[in-house]
């Protein structure tokens, strides 16, 4: 009984050692497909191609980047340019990537950076050909570049629905003429206002965004904002940086704080507000997740219908907060959340546990079988239970209590065990539940003679008060197909094949008459003997419990004091017991050892006798 106590203990501690995945749907993703952004930058691309780069989607199909990202929910890209004549970010390479985005019926934003390279907080640098020029020199660039490559978009069939004017201009851009920390406000709301006109001279429906960093800090976007509308800028939207990482916030604080800056953005300047960057680290995906899914939800919850963009979800090889599994070449679960779809991890999700009939349980013949499960749910999402007997589906139960009748049983071992599912389509089943109908008796581990090899035997010793039929239980443990043939005293009666999947054999037997019997199975594969834990005994036919009887010829323990006792073995060097020198009426005062056939012993099967050193 022991061991079954341990297997049922062990199995529920992994199961609250394990984690569990639990996917939840937080909003209808299709219903905000005309009326929110679910965006992505993917500027990288054309690099990321030139090297070779393949991706995979979440089924292991490798395709052209965009339908994996389109599939994913995203139904926005972003673009970044640089001022450079050719390359990365040039004009020529983000007219292809929008002519890209609208053969796959994506919407395209438009980043301005005004700048040869990055420009960010830390740098805003000047174009090399726009050096030294004066504040109207350099509104008259902006004006130019941002129509010239606005227009090109335009001819080649595409028109962007957002164009940001300059990129996280946290102090300004075009350093350090627009930096306005260095008195640069007025020559940065000039820039903006000659951005924000080339855009509408394109084309009037684009809408123009003004973007900054750290978009959980209010102070900031106040600050920059009042200045540009005291000097005569304008803008559309309000465009946020929102990276937890570089705010140094978790994910529920940097949401609460972003969206407290939205509130008070959208009610101080009247213009809506727009997340147009943010990402995590792929390693936290699962965290990764709940943070992206939590925001765009607040934002729609907040009636903040204009977008969300992550910063190069399909970046692989240097920047560490894509959304891609480096080593799958496959998105991560932060992908999902563009679905509306939320990941959690918790650290057991159901508990089934099996009731009735209790491991170990002896039900009376003709007693009706009732199974029992007690269910629990981290949600309450349990949708169905269904109970299986002598692995035969015998019920479906949909609400507690969860009880199922089985009917009645025949003598001998039974195995019930239940399956709960929930509305998620996640299962957890019970650990198999062994029980007995009928009494019986437990004859326990047997003497055993090289039972790892061929012809290898387990023997038992059973007392009846009564002739008549039983049924023979082996609890086994088995790795392997195990053939054995079964002996009642000197009769073979049966062939038995101990299965792998199966720990409990049984086998009906007819005892002819009352008394001492002997059971032995000796071994007919190569692979010996299963382990055999105890031999269960069953009366079929009404007589008394059969009890158990030590064989007389040997003993399984080793004797506790000094005396006149030898070891047995087997011929071939098996250790099999300790035996009494009376009892064997050998001396072994002049020799060391002595080959005799045992009192008892079916068949006179010769043994090797040794002193026992005393102890």
């Amino acid at each position: 009984m022991r061991r079954h106590l341990f297997l049922f203990f062990f199995s529920w501690l992994a199961l609250y050692g394990r984690a569990i995945t639990v996917t939840d749907t937080i909003f209808d993703r299709q219903a905000y497909e005309d009326s929110f952004a679910f965006g992505a930058d993917v500027s990288f691309v054309p690099m990321m191609e030139s090297w070779g780069t393949k991706w995979l989607d979440k089924n292991g199909r490798q395709k052209d980047i965009l339908q994996i990202l389109k599939e994913q929910g995203i139904n926005s890209i972003r673009l970044r340019v640089w001022t450079v004549s050719s390359g990365a970010s040039s004009k020529q390479e983000v007219v292809s990537m929008c002519k890209r985005a609208k053969a796959k019926g994506m919407s395209v934003m438009i980043d301005f950076h005004y700048s040869d390279t990055w420009a960010d907080p830390g740098s805003q640098t000047i174009p090399a050909a726009w050096t030294d020029h004066s504040v109207d020199a350099l509104a008259k660039h902006v004006y130019d570049h941002t129509y010239d490559v606005l227009s090109a978009i335009k001819a080649a069939g595409v028109v962007p629905r957002w164009v940001q004017v300059g990129n996280e201009t946290k102090r300004g851009m075009l350093y350090p003429v627009g930096q306005t920390n260095k008195g640069g406000s007025v020559a940065f709301a000039k820039f903006v206002l000659n951005g924000y006109n080339a855009v509408k001279a394109v084309d009037s429906t684009m809408q123009v965004i003004v973007h900054l960093p750290d978009g959980h800090d209010n102070s900031l976007y106040r600050s920059i904002f009042d200045g540009l509308k005291k000097n005569g800028a304008k803008w559309d939207i309000i465009g946020l940086s929102a990276y937890p990482r570089w705010s140094h916030l978790d994910g529920p604080t940097m949401i609460t704080r972003v969206m407290s800056n939205i509130t008070d953005l959208k009610s101080r300047y009247g213009k809506p507000c727009m997340v147009v960057e943010t990402g995590h680290y792929p390693r936290e995906a699962l965290v990764g997740n709940q943070y992206l899914v939590g925001l765009m939800d607040r934002m729609l919850k907040n009636g903040d219908m204009t977008g969300c963009f992550y910063w190069e979800p399909e970046s692989m090889g240097g920047y560490d907060m894509g959304a891609w599994d480096e080593t799958t070449k496959m998105p991560t679960i932060m992908m999902d959340a563009f679905l509306g779809i939320k990941h959690t991890q918790v650290s057991w999700l159901m508990k089934a546990e099996m009731q009735k009939p209790a491991a170990q349980q002896t039900l009376a013949e003709h007693e009706e079988v009732l199974l029992a499960a007690d269910v629990k749910h981290v949600r309450n999402r349990v949708s169905a239970v269904d109970f299986y007997f002598d692995k035969t589906h015998v019920g479906t139960v949909t609400s507690a209590p969860y009880e199922c009748g089985a009917g009645q049983a025949e003598i001998g071992v039974h195995t019930a065990w239940a399956k709960a599912a929930d509305s998620d389509g996640n299962v957890q089943a019970t650990d198999t539940v062994a029980f007995y109908v009928g009494q019986w008796g437990a004859l326990g581990a047997p003497l055993t003679q090289d039972a790892t090899q061929k012809g290898g035997t387990a023997r038992w010793g059973v007392s009846l008060a009564a002739a008549g039929r039983y049924r023979l239980v082996f609890d086994h443990y088995s790795t392997s197909l195990h053939g054995a043939e079964l002996w009642v005293d000197t009769d073979s009666l049966s062939r038995i094949f101990f299965l792998r999947s199966n720990r409990m054999h049984s086998l009906d037997v007819s005892f002819s008459s009352p008394g001492f019997h002997e059971l032995r199975l000796r071994a007919t594969s190569t692979s010996g003997l299963p382990a055999i834990s105890e031999l269960l005994v069953f009366p079929l036919d009404g007589q008394a419990v059969p009890e158990a009887s030590g064989l007389s010829a040997i003993r399984c323990q080793e004797p506790a004091g000094a005396g006149s006792v030898v070891s047995v073995y087997t011929l071939s060097g098996v250790f099999v017991g300790y035996l009494s020198a009376d009892e064997l009426g050998v001396d072994l005062s002049e020799r060391p050892s002595a080959v005799v056939r045992l009192p008892y012993i079916v068949g006179g099967t010769p043994y090797i006798v040794r002193k026992q050193r005393l102890k």
